[in-house]
């Protein structure tokens, strides 16, 4: 048989341990909606920077397919021109069409390169933005977790 004291004592310790954890999540909510509330107001000069960011990877990919049409053309012009001398494309004539396909590729990378640089300057002076100052904090309200509370509680 259990003792009475013993049982009134696990009891009394178990109802303890559940209001501690009904607390500490309690805590956690309104933790979590202070965050909410309190999280700092959107940043327009990063908001700019971002806008550029995209602009910037937008008019890259526009540059790069009108390089490679360009160089699609170049390379047609040419082959017409050696077919119409009536030699055949083996030998110097296809070293003459690899040259303009290489050039055009390389300038089509060279400006994919050059808008994702834009880009990420962009990007990068957007992440380095002061915090706006005051009582705001940027805390994602996500991070708030009320399980380290309840396992603090419970180690008490």
């Amino acid at each position: 048989m259990c003792d009475p004291i013993t049982l009134m004592t696990t009891a009394a310790g178990a109802v303890s341990t559940a209001l501690g954890v009904v607390q500490q999540v309690q805590r956690a909510q309104a933790s979590q909606s202070n965050y909410i509330w309190h999280d700092a107001p959107p940043d327009p000069a990063a908001a700019v920077d971002e806008q550029r960011a995209r602009l910037a990877e937008q008019e890259g990919a526009v540059r790069v397919e009108a390089a490679r049409r360009k160089t699609a053309q170049e390379f047609g012009a040419a082959r017409a021109r050696l077919a119409a001398q009536g030699g055949d494309l083996a030998g110097s004539p296809l070293d003459v069409l690899g040259d303009i396909a290489a050039a055009g590729e390389e300038d089509a990378l060279s400006l994919g390169y050059q808008a994702m640089r834009t880009a990420w300057e962009n990007r990068a002076r957007a992440s380095l933005r002061p915090v706006p100052t005051g009582r705001y904090e940027r805390v994602p309200a996500g991070r708030v977790d009320p399980l380290l509370g309840i396992v603090r509680g419970l180690l008490t």
